[in-house]
């Protein structure tokens, strides 16, 4: 729904995107040199919606700038020319969503698990234009009949992505972005589907803050805001190893004090979205981060700086070797040496905690020597192919890194490893895996791990099969990931 945020308000869309000139560095491209697949389509023929392909040679800075341009142009061009209909479009595309009578529309309850996460879904979907209301007993009510219905239907339902090949028996055609977008699992919050009308009376919701508690509940997102507050406020943490509750005051056994974490963020000199996305999670949660290189970890004496070390998604390949020699300049390249592997083994036996995210989990397993193994590595796509669904899982209950969970809950997975591992903290069942989205090679994932806890030393390994942190969106899993932050 991001991509047809317009489709949904009856607006414009302009995205655009051009090939890189190495910044201003022209480039000289042979017409061989072009893909001849990309996402579905031959962009070295000429199609309905390809209408001039580039046939090669020289691309310069100014060439992006004139091509941006004149999609800028065209498109204000016609929305001058086309004005009048574009405005009719706009009320008709309204009209037909108001016009809607299945369903009636969805209650969010008052009571949920998560309160922090409930508010932040409503507030997600308030700031996309969706009218809210509110029953006398504090439901969320989301009526269809509206003029953004469809964008707050997309959202809310589940995903039952078509199963298209390249061809027929052939490998999944693979979709732009990813195939699920359900902000229930996502967020962890119960909705209703309603199919007859509610009877008022409704108010317009007004979204507040919650108000400050004594105890923070771990079921509850707004905790680990709070909880890292304290701490910048000079204050003490205490938390409640059988409920995973936390409290700004000390408390009876069996509740213990906690010691702020000292985290450091992996950050490789190839770019890696997932490594934004966890900068942008932790500074929206407060939490306290340093940004680790490779030599900071070739350097050694991790544990005298750092309690945990955060590895996010990124492939083997760029976590082993970085950009090659010549393609940066030298300090820019080369990735996790023997010094860093041998560093990082240290950091783990005395006592320091590693946490690494789907496809790094794939490099520690080849170097860190767990003793886990990726069911579905070198299985093809046509065998097993999950890109950006949303997974059911049963968690261990008995793990600190659940606490605050529920039994069951949905990860996000993109093409994410599987684990055989004698201790599967999360575990995928044996049917019925796919929540939304899209999945195949259920077989391969049933009964296997998608979270595992490694005891090294003092300390833990923790290997995510997931983005426990999908683009700042996945409330539920955050749990995961944050209980890992602490020491356990």
């Amino acid at each position: 729904p991001s991509r047809h945020y317009q489709a949904f308000h009856g607006g414009l869309r302009i995205l655009t995107e051009s090939a890189s000139a190495k910044l201003a560095t022209p480039i000289t491209v042979k017409r061989d040199e072009i893909e001849s697949d990309a996402l579905g389509f031959n962009p070295r023929e000429r199609s309905w919606n390809y209408l001039e392909p580039w046939m090669g040679g020289t691309w310069r800075l100014r060439d992006i700038i004139d091509y941006q341009t004149e999609a800028f142009e065209s498109c204000l061009y016609q929305a001058a020319i086309h004005r009048e209909e574009m405005l009719r479009n706009f009320y008709r595309i309204a009209q037909h969503q108001v016009a809607r009578q299945a369903p009636w529309g969805f209650v969010i309850p008052a009571r949920q698990r998560d309160p922090g996460a409930t508010r932040r879904m409503l507030e997600t979907l308030a700031f996309g234009g969706v009218e809210i209301e509110k029953t006398s007993s504090g439901d969320h009510v989301i009526r269809m009949a509206q003029p953004y219905s469809g964008y707050a239907k997309a959202l809310l339902e589940n995903q039952q992505y078509p199963d298209l090949r390249m061809y027929p028996g052939g490998p999944p055609r693979r979709p732009y972005d990813v195939t699920a977008q359900t902000l229930p699992l996502l967020f962890g919050v119960e909705v209703k589907t309603v199919t007859t009308a509610l009877s008022g009376p409704f108010e317009r919701e007004k979204f507040e803050p919650a108000p400050p508690r004594q105890t923070l509940a771990a079921g509850d997102t707004d905790t680990w805001v709070n909880l890292n507050r304290i701490w910048d406020a000079g204050g003490q943490v205490w938390r409640n190893p059988e409920t995973g509750d936390f409290a700004a005051s000390d408390g009876d056994a069996p509740w213990k004090r906690l010691e702020r974490p000292r985290i450091a963020l992996y950050k490789s000199f190839v770019p890696s979205m997932d490594e934004g996305w966890t900068r942008w999670t932790f500074d929206q949660f407060h939490f306290r981060y340093s940004e680790v290189t490779n030599a900071d970890i070739a350097a050694g004496a991790l544990r005298t700086r750092f309690d945990v070390i955060v590895f996010p998604d990124q492939p083997e390949r760029e976590l082993t070797t970085g950009f090659t020699a010549g393609a940066m300049p030298p300090r820019y390249t080369g990735g996790l040496n023997p010094a860093a592997v041998e560093a990082l083994r240290k950091f783990a036996q005395a006592g320091g905690t590693l946490l690494f995210f789907n496809k790094s989990t794939l490099w520690a397993m080849h170097h860190l020597a767990i003793g886990a193994k990726n069911v579905v590595e070198g299985v093809s796509n046509a065998q097993y192919y999950s890109p950006g669904s949303l997974l059911r899982v049963r968690l261990d209950r008995h793990s600190p890194l659940t606490l605050g969970l529920p039994e069951d809950i949905a990860i996000w997975s993109e093409q994410s490893p599987a684990f055989d591992a004698p201790l599967s903290i999360a575990t995928y069942p044996a049917s019925g895996l796919l929540a939304s989205g899209w999945l195949l090679g259920e077989n391969l994932l049933a009964g296997k791990s998608a979270l595992v806890d490694v005891k090294t030393g003092a300390g833990h390994i923790v290997l995510f099969g997931m983005r426990p942190q999908y683009r700042a969106q996945s409330y539920q899993a955050y749990k995961l990931f944050f209980n890992a932050l602490l020491d356990h």
